[in-house]
């Protein structure tokens, strides 16, 4: 052995020495001891230093044990709130209201309504539109409903006159668009003379000659590759087809690029029957399948409701009779081109008379016409375009009713669906239609019982949405003051059943809810529960509690739903059941289309409104709200985790602490609302439970019902201000699609990093804001 190692174990045999003598004493210590009174030996006397390191060890050892706790503690609330537990169907935790609500609604009512409601075209602001909304009033009126017509006064838009025809070039590809749909022997409705001609909404009075440009789906991109292709686009007409963004933004993107006009065609590998499942129903075109025939044509408003929403002449403040306007012109959400909609029939010769020209088979770009492939043109032959429409102030009737809270008369739950249509509208909105005033009527059978909801329900018909959410909107402009104060969650149904598979999205705190009523409700195809269904569509196993949840979309434009969320900060539900739907926005949207092939039997729309009166009856009367902080955190977090990485290499740091924040304020609050629940469960009634519980419930509540308020910039987006929230808004060139931390992703998208880094603090601001409103001491 070394010295050296000699002189480590010289030193560690003095260290254990002196450990032995502090721990043990010396000899006269370790020694026995004589009890002099019992004459007993007792054990040594143990020393200070034993005793101090002794104390020592335990403390570190419960510090330990303390932190091991706290992480698993910690870590299992966080698991919680990732995934919200799957709430197993037990009818036996049914209210009276509740299982009235299963039981009362009727297959026969709903066919009935729907009936009625497609019996005549009701485009928004003709008298068969104001005959409905007296015929709904009346009828709310008949279920024991406070009921009231609540008129505005939007700008509209309507057809007068139209053309398109290939006039000049070769003379066989000359030709004359029909620009109407034929009508059906099948299909009795289609035969109406007076059905709404084929438009577009808030388009552009107008007539432009031009050559034709096909230009993909019009998106910005696709317009940009044709220019970097050297194709000319000024003074051109663009062709593009229906699909990926919403049909008023390929319109703007065609005038951002300098074309003169536009026209949108639906392509048979879009909503036609190409490549379709025939699992449930014929791939055909309507009306030997569901699909879009040759001749159907989608209309639609072309209102830019990416940039602002409601009556385009009143921006931001309510469409009253003797209102200010601004000027048709001065409006950001019109076109400045004229457009029109075509069918795939009336496409087909301006898509053969761009072949050979300009350039093809880019990937991506071609559509389902096996007669022609696709080429970009422009066209040797110049096109007449005519849209002559008649622009006017006209009124619209938005139909209320409202059934008083009896304990949270301030709090409101607002159900609302859309009656408006193109033309008929079996689906869209009369499906919708039809569910809520079977639900309205199924209410008003239980106020007989003596049932009183604790909150407030309003249930809302809105006018003109198919323009562009303009009767929901007006409304909540004209009501905002007393939103933001009192409304506490919106419940919308639009497209109501199309088909039996069910999809939902909603603002992340309403998630849990959703997860637990379709739980309870029974799935008429399956057997099961909907909520088995859905995540079966998934391909989920909904045995398996790990299981990751069926998804619940995210909210971004296309229903009454925008006004809520967007500008006022009104959590948010928005839910169908979809199918085989190929006829939207035509004139085969009907009661026949309906009954052969959306739900024969109506069982989907009496499911429907089992489920919409569940959440409405959860969300009036459960004495906490049924909205849940944490699970918008766990959602936040994942977009963050996008934004990220779409900005790499740039950082968020203030969003990153702001929604570190957010988290720990929300899981402090959870525990808190637990341990509150928890106490008042101990009471039959809430009648019975201490002042002081009652008044910590109430102010949890509005802790609750203000939440989402915080995400609310007054300010606004810049350049489309009339959008407030700052984590939802409409994709800018999606619209239907939602686009997260839209004015970061803005800025991005515009390469301006500054403006993303300001954007940023704003939006760190507002999700501190929502954090404070969960501590906020309401007196």
């Amino acid at each position: 052995m070394s010295v050296e190692g000699g002189g480590i174990k010289s030193n560690l045999d003095q260290a254990r020495d002196w450990f032995h003598k502090k721990w043990y004493g010396d000899q006269g210590e370790t020694a026995p001891l004589l009890n002099r009174e019992t004459g007993t030996i007792g054990p040594p006397k143990k020393t200070t230093f034993r005793i101090v390191t002794t104390i020592i060890a335990l403390v570190i050892a419960l510090i330990v044990l303390g932190i091991t706790i706290g992480f698993w503690v910690n870590d299992r609330e966080k698991k919680k709130e990732r995934d919200p537990p799957h709430v197993p169907n037990n009818p036996s935790n049914l209210t009276d209201a509740e299982d009235l609500m299963l039981t009362l609604p009727s297959k026969h009512n709903l066919q009935h309504y729907l009936k009625t409601l497609t019996s005549v075209p009701h485009l928004a602001g003709t008298e068969t539109d104001k005959m409905q909304a007296e015929w709904t009033r009346d009828l709310l009126e008949s279920f024991g409903l406070d009921t009231k017509i609540e008129t505005y006064w939007p700008l509209l838009n309507y057809p007068i006159s139209h053309r398109l025809a290939l006039f000049s070039g070769p003379k066989h590809l000359r030709f004359e668009a029909k620009l109407t749909e034929e009508s059906l022997d099948e299909d009795k409705t289609s035969k109406d003379p007076n059905v709404v001609p084929t438009f577009h909404g808030y388009s552009k009075n107008g007539t432009v000659i031009g050559r034709v440009v096909y230009a993909n789906y019009g998106r910005p991109e696709d317009f940009q590759l044709l220019k970097d292709r050297g194709i000319e686009l000024e003074g051109t007409i663009a062709l593009v087809r229906y699909g990926e963004s919403f049909r008023g933004l390929k319109v703007k993107a065609a005038e951002d690029f300098g074309c003169i006009g536009a026209l949108i065609y639906s392509d048979p590998i879009e909503d036609g029957p190409l490549n379709k499942d025939n699992t449930t129903n014929p791939d055909k075109s309507y009306p030997k399948g569901p699909w879009r025939s040759k001749s159907s044509v989608q209309r639609g408003s072309v209102q830019y409701f990416s940039i602002i929403t409601g009556d385009p002449l009143t921006p931001g403040y309510a469409a009253t009779e003797n209102a200010t306007r601004i000027k048709l012109e001065d409006s950001p959400g019109l076109p400045k081109i004229p457009s029109l909609p075509l069918s795939w029939e009336d496409a087909l010769p301006l898509l053969k008379a761009t072949q050979g020209f300009g350039i093809c088979c880019e990937a991506g770009w071609a559509g389902g016409l096996e007669e022609v492939d696709y080429f970009s043109g422009p066209t040797e032959g110049k096109v007449i375009l005519v849209n002559h429409i008649e622009n006017k102030v006209t009124p619209i009737w938005n139909v209320i009713s409202r059934i008083e809270g009896i304990e949270e008369p301030d709090k409101a739950i607002i159900l609302g669906n859309h009656r408006d249509a193109w033309v008929y509208g079996a689906v869209d909105p009369s499906s919708g239609t039809a569910s809520f005033l079977e639900l309205a009527r199924v209410l008003g059978e239980i106020l007989k019982t003596g049932w009183r909801p604790r909150r407030t329900i309003i249930l809302a018909s809105w006018d003109a949405e198919e323009y562009g959410l303009v009767g929901s909107t007006e409304w909540v402009e004209d009501n905002k003051d007393w939103l933001d104060k009192e409304g506490t969650v919106y419940i919308n149904v639009d497209m109501a059943v199309s088909g039996p598979h069910f999809n939902a999205k909603a603002s992340p705190s309403l998630n849990r809810l959703l997860y637990s009523v379709t739980s309870l409700i029974k799935d008429p195809r399956t057997g099961g529960t909907v909520f088995d269904a859905w995540a079966n569509d998934h391909e989920l196993s909904s045995d398996d509690e790990e299981e990751e949840q069926p998804p619940i979309g995210i909210l971004g434009s296309g229903s009454d739903f925008v006004p809520f969320l967007d500008h006022v900060g009104i959590p948010c539900i928005d839910f169908s059941f979809s199918g085989d739907y190929g006829v939207y926005h035509s004139n085969y949207d009907s009661y026949h289309w309906m009954v052969t092939y959306g739900d024969p039997d109506f069982l989907y729309h009496q499911t429907l409104v089992r489920l919409w009166g569940i959440l409405t009856l959860r969300l009036s009367d459960s004495p906490a709200l049924p909205l849940y902080p944490s699970d918008y955190t766990v959602e936040l977090s994942k977009y963050f985790k996008s934004l990220s990485t779409l900005a790499t290499p740039h950082t968020f740091p203030q969003l990153s602490q702001a929604l570190e924040k957010l988290e720990k304020t929300t899981r402090r609050f959870e525990r808190r609302r637990q341990r509150l629940e928890s106490r008042l469960s101990e009471y039959e009634s809430l009648s019975q439970a201490p002042h002081n519980l009652v008044k910590r419930l109430n102010k949890l509540n509005l802790r609750l019902t203000h939440f989402e308020r915080g995400f609310i910039d007054p300010d606004g987006i810049e350049g489309r201000e009339w959008f407030k929230h700052v984590v939802y808004a409409p994709g800018l060139w999606t619209g239907y699609a939602p686009q997260v931390f839209p004015a970061i992703v803005d800025s991005i998208n515009e390469k301006n990093y500054e403006k993303a880094r300001q954007a940023e603090d704003r939006v760190s601001q507002s999700i501190r804001k929502a954090a404070e409103w969960l501590k906020e001491d309401f007196k």
